[in-house]
């Protein structure tokens, strides 16, 4: 019996006995209201089609990326459902401006810009003229900065 007890501490203390590591769930950050819409309920192809925030309707609503998005027709819910991630709002919803100084503020909905084909939103006016000193560097800043800012403050994706 000695023997066998020995054996089993040589085999712990050599790690062959430990559970494999499980990878950690993946995460998501999204900025959404307390009944978990995002955009504060306005069209997220209102602002690529028509360059503004345009009110959607709760009876037309799709989820993606742990947030719902509400849609002005059902011609606009099928071109989201069928691109989602193109449409959806880069950063969660989150400002584009403040992902870029590595940190997250939400967002007003009626403070964006398309960069790039990308729906970028912003917690104010003066936050937007600020990225808009150097677009591309602030969004390649905000890239970079997004899957860090996730891992800090990101929940379990459902």
């Amino acid at each position: 019996m000695r023997l066998a007890v020995l054996s089993l501490s040589v085999l712990i203390a050599c790690g062959g006995a430990q559970p494999a590591p499980t990878a950690a769930p993946p995460r998501v950050l999204v900025n959404v209201d307390a009944d978990g819409v995002g955009l504060g309920g306005n069209d997220p192809l209102g602002y690529v089609l028509d360059q503004a925030a345009v009110a959607g309707d709760a009876a037309q609503a799709s989820a993606f990326g742990g947030a719902t998005y509400h849609f002005a027709s059902a011609e606009h819910k099928a071109t989201f459902d069928a691109d989602r991630a193109r449409y959806a709002p880069q950063f969660g919803g989150y400002c584009a401006f403040a992902a870029s100084q590595n940190r997250l503020s939400p967002s007003d909905p009626e403070v964006f810009v398309i960069h790039g084909g990308q729906l970028l939103m912003f917690t104010n006016q003066d936050f937007l003229d600020q990225f808009n000193k150097d677009p591309a560097g602030n969004k390649q800043k905000a890239d970079a900065n997004w899957p860090g800012l996730v891992a800090k403050h990101g929940k379990p994706a459902s």
